[in-house]
């Protein structure tokens, strides 16, 4: 009897740590078929179709963005096909290898074992209710990629730091970094943000300080640079059109609020995306790793748990602190400071202080999941009061039945008699998505005469494919302005025809307007394009 039950005792620990192992399972499968059920219902939104269209032409870099997402995109739909579901297929992929790289980061990090699972257990939890994580992660925006490879970063950076300096396994893992890292430059600019974390506590933490005597930190920097160097090249062949642009999108002063006002936007955008109690816990449990890392730095050794939870903690602050200086000269998109969470989530899900474990960690879980529900119903149907002229989904509505009643003007006998019928809108997000919907996915124009410079006026425009004797589909906004902008247009053809009103709606509800002009006969048309006023489109890569 004494055996039998010594013998259940000891089975505890093992049985606990397979439940462990089965919750985190279910919490990674149950994320991954959320985001595959959200992506099947809800349409692409405008910014999705647009990195799609770059996915249709893969190059060493975009306007926007390094060219990640273009080539996620590209994979997905190779795979899954040229539908919503292929074009997240990519990201949903990626989506979810950041989060079994959170699991075995935590894992890791919490010295395997019972800790191990049990960390594993809640950093599989929070990617899976926090909306960043998952909601964010559902569409295809760089953020996937950017997501993905930071977190594989992460865990081969911590695996580095545990291992002794200038010792075989630590340059093993310094070069699996550095490779994560390079995939981390391809998907985002704000990626150089890691490093940036990485170096400063280097910089300041005394055993930290040793690394810079190990080749392995080198070499994975050599290796992430070689990685980047397409985009590099990329921007010198296009006068640095897509650095330049980043560097005034995030520095140059914008008149819109006053910069109190916008750090505290750029909070509460925070407090949106990891949810006011989780966000504050996180906040709090880097604070503990900075302040215990920073106590123990005369005693502690270079791979002390203190001293790579004091290196996480200082990549998840050099972001924020990057993006409250940006904010003080214009706003800041709530997603920008993005990369703050990886770390943030595996210092969470490995703290053993009380603000972790405690009633307030059960609330944040529970209400973060709460709100998950409610955007995931509001994605499905409208339930909350939002005009849908506010409402983010409602942007994604609408555009099949713009693009049908373009398709239909197309073969309006107005332009009978010219020779190639192109199709143009005057915004990005009306371009990519006309080119989507429509059923021989053309190539659509964006003639940006109302809007910002972006990849379509890198792209040959319309200044250079459309012809004496062609004819223009276009459209524009069904208001004053846009009506403008079709009367410019009109002096380039010999025929303007006002064709169909489209109302974009959600449901019932009224979304936006589109005026669909037709024109005949081309005449005069530009040979270059207008944003060349804007001095950031270089002239060489107009009339391709």
């Amino acid at each position: 009897m004494p055996t039998s039950v010594h013998g259940a005792r000891s089975d505890t620990p093992a049985r606990e740590t397979t439940t462990q192992w089965l919750l985190v399972a279910g919490w990674i499968v149950g994320a991954a078929l959320l985001r595959l059920l959200l992506s099947s219902f809800v349409p692409l939104l405008p910014d999705e179709t647009y990195y799609w269209d770059w996915s249709r032409r893969l190059e060493g870099g975009y306007f926007d963005h390094p060219p990640g997402i273009a080539l996620l995109i590209a994979a997905g739909t190779a795979l899954f096909g040229n539908g919503p579901v292929g074009v997240r297929g990519g990201p949903a992929i990626a989506a979810l290898l950041t989060h079994v790289a959170a699991v075995l980061c935590a894992w890791q990090l919490a010295g395997r074992g019972r800790a191990g699972a049990h960390a594993a257990r809640r950093a599989a939890m929070v990617m899976a209710v926090l909306p960043i994580a998952t909601l964010g992660l559902v569409l295809a925006t760089p953020d996937a990629a950017l997501f993905a490879t930071t977190m594989l970063a992460l865990l081969a950076v911590e695996r580095a730091l545990a291992a002794p300096v200038r010792s075989l396994v630590s340059f093993g893992w310094w070069v699996a970094a550095g490779l994560a890292l390079g995939g981390a430059f391809v998907s985002k600019y704000t990626a150089v943000l890691l490093p940036m974390g990485l170096v400063i506590a280097c910089v300041v933490h005394p055993a930290l300080r040793r690394r810079f005597a190990d080749a392995g930190p080198w070499v994975a920097s050599a290796v992430a640079l070689a990685m980047f160097g397409p985009v590099v090249l990329w921007n010198y062949f296009n006068d640095w059109l897509s650095f330049r642009f980043q560097l005034g999108h995030g520095f140059n002063a914008a008149a819109r609020g006053n910069p109190i006002s916008r750090e505290l936007e750029m909070i509460g955008g925070q407090l949106g995306l990891a949810t006011p109690i989780l966000f504050t816990i996180m906040a709090i449990v880097v604070w503990h790793a900075l302040r215990d890392g920073w106590q123990g730095r005369r005693t502690a050794t270079p791979t002390d748990l203190v001293v790579r939870r004091f290196a996480l903690g200082m990549i998840a602050v050099v972001p924020l602190a990057f993006f409250a200086i940006s904010a003080w000269r214009r706003p800041v998109e709530a997603n920008w400071p993005a990369m703050i969470y990886p770390g943030a989530i595996m210092l969470l899900a490995t703290s053993t202080a009380p603000v972790a474990h405690g009633t307030w960690w059960r609330r944040g879980g529970w209400l973060a999941g709460v709100l998950l529900a409610i955007v995931c119903v509001q994605a499905w149907r409208p339930l909350l009061p939002l005009a849908p002229r506010k409402d983010p989904i409602a942007r994604a509505h609408g555009w099949p039945q713009l693009a049908a009643a373009v398709d239909v003007a197309r073969h309006d006998p107005f332009l009978d008699g010219t020779v190639d019928r192109w199709v143009a809108a005057d915004r990005y997000q009306d371009a990519s998505q006309l080119a989507f919907h429509l059923p021989d996915h053309p190539m659509v124009f964006s003639l940006n005469l109302g809007g910002r410079t972006n990849q379509y006026d890198v792209w040959q425009n319309a200044w250079g494919r459309v012809r004496p004797g062609d004819g223009l589909v276009v459209a524009f906004d069904a208001d004053a302005k846009g009506d403008s902008l079709a009367k410019v247009v009109s002096g380039w053809f010999a025929d303007t025809q006002r064709g169909a009103l489209v109302v974009l709606r959600r449901g019932e509800g009224e979304v936006t307007r589109r005026r669909i002009w037709l024109y005949r006969i081309a005449r005069d048309v530009p040979r270059e394009s207008p944003r060349y006023g804007a001095g950031l489109l270089p002239r060489t890569e107009s009339g391709k």
